[in-house]
């Protein structure tokens, strides 16, 4: 097994090798800068990730996807509470908003599928049900009338809204009724809620207690952001049970989401001429922003990079399985390009400039390539 593996990540490696190139030579082809040096700063970064990324086995990918990736949302653990603590921790908005937009979009998209008669985004509608019970529970009424489509079978609905629970690892609940108060007899209510252990870190994070007028409530940092780490937590647990976390679509798009996020680490950080106009923009912050030239976003450029790495960041986190669906069907090329246009949601446009914001995890993955190409001079 040791030696399959082996091949195939070799294979990887000198399949993002030969894209390296296809890009360089893109770039050279081309002259549409608005900033100069930027071509040249690119060329200079890929140059260089084709000498040093095959080296010591990849290592660089490696510690990137390892360290960065999978201990921050894919905990390895069988353990779902823990998995959503950890994950839970780590995430902020303020930090991390570029991760929660693209994983925002990607789930609301499934989610989208699953529930098309819903009006307005799915997991801002489950947030704002939700707050409004202090047990964190939804009578299955509810669920369906928020969720439900009135031109199907109530049959086909309920089909269709237990995969979107799946998703988020909810679970079902069952409260038997002696005797309704309406028609005075026995009754089942169907509820949606989080697991046991999760409601205990909800309860400990998100319910405020107001002793003054007694009673309980949802504070306002329960948000889409819980979810989005449960859908994460869900798929860090169930990794080697695909039909557990929505099949090849979810594989395809959380691969495709950090493949994008390794691409935008491994980019130069440009400066811009102090007389640049974006400098004097209000909406410009020098110390955390780098422009990307509109030019470095051409699909030929990006492209050849960006699928290697789409297969690579599944083998990581997946292994085999994850890397055996990642395959060039007509759905899973628009689901690879549905992410890459997400480039223009979660980055800022400043005066026709798209401008990076230099959150942690860029930063660090970008890190880590300096360190080691600092090491391999230094040897």
């Amino acid at each position: 097994m040791a030696e399959v593996q082996d091949t195939t990540w070799k294979m990887l490696l000198n399949d993002f090798e030969n894209g390296l190139e296809k890009a360089i030579e893109e770039l050279q082809k081309r002259d549409v800068e608005n900033i100069p040096g930027a071509k040249e700063a690119l060329i200079q970064r890929l140059n260089n990730m084709k000498l040093h990324f095959p080296k010591n086995n990849g290592d660089i990918f490696m510690k990137s996807i390892d360290e960065k990736i999978q201990n921050a949302f894919f905990p390895n653990t069988t353990s779902f509470s823990e998995a959503f603590e950890k994950i839970l921790k780590s995430r902020t908005h303020d930090q991390d908003f570029i991760i929660n937009e693209l994983l925002n979009g990607f789930v609301t998209s499934k989610a989208n599928a699953i529930a098309l008669g819903t009006q307005g985004p799915i997991i801002d509608r489950m947030v704002e049900a939700f707050s409004k019970r202090n047990d964190f529970h939804i009578v299955d009424h509810q669920f369906f009338a928020m969720f439900g489509d009135p031109n199907k079978p109530r049959h086909y609905v309920k089909k269709q809204l237990e995969e979107l629970v799946n998703m988020f690892g909810l679970v079902s609940k069952e409260l038997l009724i002696e005797k309704d108060i309406r028609r005075s007899e026995e009754k089942v209510y169907t509820f949606y809620t989080f697991p046991s252990e999760i409601i205990k870190i909800l309860e400990e994070k998100y319910l405020i207690i107001d002793d003054d007028l007694g009673y309980a409530y949802v504070s306002e940092e329960f948000d889409r952001n819980v979810f989005i780490c449960m859908f994460l937590a869900n798929v860090a647990i169930h990794r080697d049970d695909i039909d557990k976390i929505g099949g090849s679509f979810t594989i395809n798009g959380v691969s495709a989401i950090f493949a994008l996020i390794l691409l935008l680490s491994f980019m130069p950080k440009l400066s811009v001429d102090e007389t640049n106009p974006i400098l004097n923009d209000p909406t410009f912050k020098a110390d955390n922003m780098s422009v990307i030239p509109k030019s470095w976003m051409i699909r030929q450029v990006l492209e050849p990079l960006f699928e290697p790495l789409i297969k690579i960041v599944a083998y990581r986190v997946g292994g085999g399985l994850w890397f055996s669906k990642i395959v060039g069907s007509e759905i899973n090329k628009k689901i690879h390009n549905q992410i890459r246009f997400l480039l223009k949601d979660v980055n800022k446009w400043i005066l026709g400039n798209l401008c990076r914001v230099e959150i942690p995890i860029f930063v660090e993955i970008s890190n880590i390539f300096t360190e080691i190409l600092v090491g391999y001079d230094e040897e």
